[in-house]
């Protein structure tokens, strides 16, 4: 995982604003690459259309089986470069939580999204 470049001090806007939200993260990235495409996992290489920074995203769904209001949960780990994210990739839903990143959680118990930030 040493080939793995975080672009923890990246200019893009997206990465340095306060306040956040869906509707800026879906207006200003663009995909580059699908990895992965499935109902409740997908994977890709995205891009900042203002800056051009790449960003490795991941969209993970838990089934509720129960109550049938699944969970979702996005991250948006900025990156260096393709193999980087390539590298990403190859790592489990729960391996890429140790990145700094974008994330939105949007859990079964909750009304809203929640977006923040992990910076370590």
């Amino acid at each position: 995982m040493n080939d793995i470049k975080i672009s923890t001090s990246s200019p893009c806007h997206l990465w340095n604003k306060t306040d956040l939200t869906a509707e800026d993260l879906r207006q200003d990235l663009e995909n580059e690459k699908i990895y992965y495409d499935e109902s409740h996992l997908m994977r890709r290489l995205m891009k900042c259309k203002k800056c051009g920074q790449l960003y490795f995203y991941e969209f993970y769904e838990e089934i509720d089986y129960q109550e049938g209001n699944d969970p979702q949960y996005r991250t948006w780990i900025p990156v260096d470069d393709v193999a980087s994210a390539q590298s990403l990739n190859t790592l489990s839903v729960f391996e890429i939580l140790k990145f700094p990143s974008i994330r939105s959680d949007w859990p079964s118990n909750q009304n809203v999204q929640k977006i923040y930030y992990t910076r370590a």
